[in-house]
């Protein structure tokens, strides 16, 4: 036995009081932060559209379907306040249920049927038809995996000197008279994201070009932040979104002059809502992936729209929990790209944002503690573009497929020569492939077995 003694036992105990102390001072730092950062954002699953419309809006859309090997996504528009929704599947005479929602998606994973979607009022537990609609899934068979690994070294892109000194999260697209057009963030700071209230734009030929993309005048200077543009064109529109926080857009007939600015989201289903990215998923159905945040872990959110205007939250497109490396207060899934390849789909993130409070309250000061991880982008894949899955962390990740070192990255298909590109950006003050400047490389796909 060993006898400590009153001078020992003393020391024990001030050493454990020291120890509670810490964490308690910790815990109250890190709680404090959270809901710091957290009281001026606002949610609201109705930001989109109107509560007196929802009917009408159900009424106009009835239930959509889209299809893959060996899945069937139905969707409509939801109620979550006044309504849950229950799937059914015609039996013979009979009707089963095989899902039920509060939100307006259903992944099946089943070869098809007839099927129709109930409205079950939350007063009085009245059911009520959305719409019935008979759906089958593609061929069963799974799709093959592939990786995209980056395939040769980085070159110049484009870099701003007028508008701004570097260019971070951005899009590229061809404009209607054929060129190719980058819009992305940037500011006359070396990255101070207060200051990035418009975005800088390249222009170029080619893609890639031989020499830099052209710089052109600025859009979407309204005086407030403008982060993360996004622009598709559907039926000879352009539409452009950005966000933080709320989901802004602009219009365009050409993809050069811009007007037509609207809020169409001013208050998204979860906080820390950022760079949102559109991917359409079928005639008259489009997806909005978003940088999220939990109760405490970071996740990629997804959105469906009927019409590019009026968006609902349908749920997570990628889910992180215990175990997964970065939990940032600001969220650490970034910058979501969807893609498809060879009839899979691919989601990248960049992980960014260490999880613990010191890491927001150095970075106003520009200090990054781990400056490799600025530069970390995952790559998830999966059979349709609603779920990717669980990321845990690196050991408990069924779906990751790759790490690729880029922050922020596009990526851009030439059919013409069959050809995939990516692209890094990021603030100069702490990016470590690039200095201010987009750039560019090949990117290959390679079989997994």
């Amino acid at each position: 036995m060993i006898k400590t003694g009153k001078k020992g036992t003393n020391w024990v105990w001030r050493l454990v009081i020291a120890v509670e102390i810490i964490v308690a001072l910790w815990l109250v730092t890190e709680i404090g932060l959270r809901i710091y950062v957290e009281m001026p954002l606002k949610t609201d699953f109705y930001s989109s559209i109107p509560r007196e419309l929802v009917r009408q809006r159900q009424a106009e859309i009835g239930v959509r379907t889209t299809q893959g090997p060996g899945w069937i996504h139905l969707s409509w528009i939801a109620d979550p306040d006044r309504e849950t929704y229950r799937v059914e599947r015609q039996e013979g005479e009979f009707w089963q249920q095989v899902y039920k929602t509060q939100f307006g998606s259903c992944l099946l994973r089943e070869n098809g049927g007839s099927y129709r979607v109930l409205a079950i009022s939350n007063d009085t537990g009245k059911a009520r038809l959305l719409g019935k609609v008979d759906a089958r899934a593609r061929d069963s068979s799974s799709p093959p995996v592939y990786k995209p690994v980056i395939a040769g070294p980085w070159q110049l892109l484009f870099q701003p000197h007028t508008s701004g000194n570097y260019i971070n999260d951005h899009t590229i697209y061809r404009d209607a008279s054929g060129d190719w057009r980058l819009v992305g963030i940037t500011s006359k700071t070396d990255g101070d994201y207060n200051q990035e209230k418009y975005f800088a734009v390249g222009t170029s030929k080619d893609m890639p070009p031989e020499n830099n993309m052209q710089e052109s005048i600025p859009v979407a200077d309204f005086g407030n932040l403008a982060w993360a543009p996004y622009v598709i064109s559907e039926r000879g529109t352009y539409y452009m979104f950005w966000s933080p926080h709320r989901l802004e857009r602009m219009t365009s007939a050409d993809g050069i002059t811009w007007g037509d600015r609207q809020v169409v989201m001013s208050a998204p289903y979860h906080k820390f809502f950022r760079d949102a990215m559109i991917y359409k998923a079928a005639g008259g159905q489009w997806l909005l992936y978003s940088t999220a945040r939990g109760l405490f872990f970071s996740q990629v959110d997804r959105y469906q729209s009927f019409d590019l205007k009026e968006w609902q939250y349908t749920g997570t497109a990628l889910s992180t929990g215990w175990g997964s490396e970065r939990n940032s207060p600001f969220a650490s899934t970034e910058s979501p790209f969807v893609m498809e390849y060879k009839g899979r789909y691919y989601l990248s993130v960049t992980y960014n944002n260490d999880t613990f409070f010191w890491n927001g309250i150095l970075l106003p000061f520009k200090i990054w503690l781990d400056r490799d991880s600025y530069n970390d982008t995952l790559i998830f894949n999966s059979d349709n573009p609603y779920d990717f899955g669980n990321y845990s962390g690196h050991g408990n990740a069924p779906t990751l497929i790759s790490q690729l070192k880029a922050h922020a990255p596009e990526y851009v298909y030439l059919p013409d020569k069959d050809a995939w590109y990516i692209t890094t950006s990021g603030w100069p003050w702490i990016s470590s492939i690039t200095s201010g400047e987009a750039a560019i490389a090949p990117l290959k796909w390679e079989a997994v077995p």
